[in-house]
């Protein structure tokens, strides 16, 4: 059973010791000596936060990625360097791929991984992709990703986008995970981005797993630039799931993260840098 999440990296910082934020993802999740990072944020803050906060690098057994942006890959490096030997990440195969942010000059700029794979295999990293759908990591972790939509289903983020042939595409996200935690306290929902979509990755979690409660759901929602419809729509998911704590991060946006504090009241938390939530 997971004991502990501790948030490594995010945009803003919780507690009052030397700690960096940046705009990126990272967590720390515990069960007492068996130890998984999910994701690593930019690669600015990830080293130096696990040390500050006393976490011991080389005591991690395993990395998982939510999705293929640098902003939750780019610590990879770093992290396995600092470890210094063998480290089983997981992740969907489409990480990948070639990602891009169109900005509205038309520059197309590359958000995806920093290094190629072979640079990571060469410093450590022994890669396992993760099925479509749900798939156990451990016993007390299991992943959902390749998240099924109508056909006609787009993001609300037009910016982001992936090489297709010659030219670009809209990103569907076939690579967006999100983890199901098995904990003391209930099922815990672990997000990255939620860029396949909050409201049917916990759908998808409950039509797989029978689940009709969910003690927490913790991370980024991407809610930012989502329509006033869908932001509804997420909020009535929380409450149809009757979760506990609600605490956002990083892509969720301070307008929508405000009105989940609004809405929620003492069951919202903010997922900052060197907030714990205990299990």
């Amino acid at each position: 059973m997971i004991k502990k999440i501790t948030v490594i990296c995010e945009n803003s910082v919780q507690v009052p010791f030397p700690l960096i934020g940046e705009h990126g993802l990272s967590f720390l999740i515990e069960d007492g000596e068996d130890i998984t990072l999910f994701d690593t944020g930019q690669g600015l803050g990830v080293v130096h936060n696990l040390k500050a906060l006393g976490k011991n690098i080389p005591a991690i057994k395993r990395i998982i990625f939510s999705h293929g942006h640098y902003d939750h890959t780019g610590g990879l490096l770093p992290v396995l360097k600092e470890h210094g030997g063998t480290m089983p990440v997981y992740l969907n195969g489409s990480a990948f791929n070639e990602e891009f942010a169109l900005l509205p000059s038309g520059t197309a700029v590359p958000i995806g991984m920093r290094q190629s794979r072979e640079a990571y295999e060469e410093n450590g990293a022994k890669f396992y992709e993760v099925t479509d759908g749900m798939c156990r990591i451990i016993e007390s972790i299991t992943s959902l990703s390749g998240v099924k939509h109508e056909p006609e289903w787009r993001p609300w983020d037009k910016m982001l986008k992936i090489k297709s042939g010659s030219g670009m595409a809209d990103d569907l996200f076939s690579d967006d995970l999100s983890l199901l935690l098995d904990t003391l306290s209930g099922p815990v929902v672990l997000l990255g981005c939620a860029h396949a979509g909050m409201v049917e990755i916990l759908d998808r979690i409950s039509e797989n797993t029978g689940i009709k409660k969910f003690h927490a759901v913790i991370g980024g929602t991407h809610l930012d630039s989502a329509p006033e419809e869908y932001v509804l729509k997420a909020i009535d998911t929380v409450k149809k799931y009757d979760v506990d704590k609600i605490a956002v991060s990083h892509c969720t946006g301070f307008r929508v993260a405000a009105r989940f504090a609004s809405e929620f009241g003492n069951k919202f938390a903010n997922a900052s840098v060197g907030k714990v939530f205990d299990f």
